[in-house]
């Protein structure tokens, strides 16, 4: 990311634009967006952070296997 530059959000579209800048061995390349639809940055925060260790996947519940009384 860009140093003090937030991220930014379409709230009617969704659309989440990180600001980027690029390097190729610790020289400065150029600046970008990386654009993402809302569902995309879910999924990138969600996977990111899991990475990171600061949450942990949900697993799908487990189902009984015999019926409810």
């Amino acid at each position: 990311m860009r140093r003090d530059e937030p991220l930014r959000t379409q709230l009617v579209t969704g659309e989440v634009r990180v600001p980027l800048a690029l390097y190729s061995v610790d020289e400065n390349r150029g600046d970008v967006d990386l654009v993402l639809s809302r569902a995309e940055g879910q999924t990138l925060f969600t996977r990111l952070a899991e990475a990171l260790g600061l949450v942990h996947p949900m697993l799908p519940a487990q189902r009984a296997l015999g019926t409810v009384q």
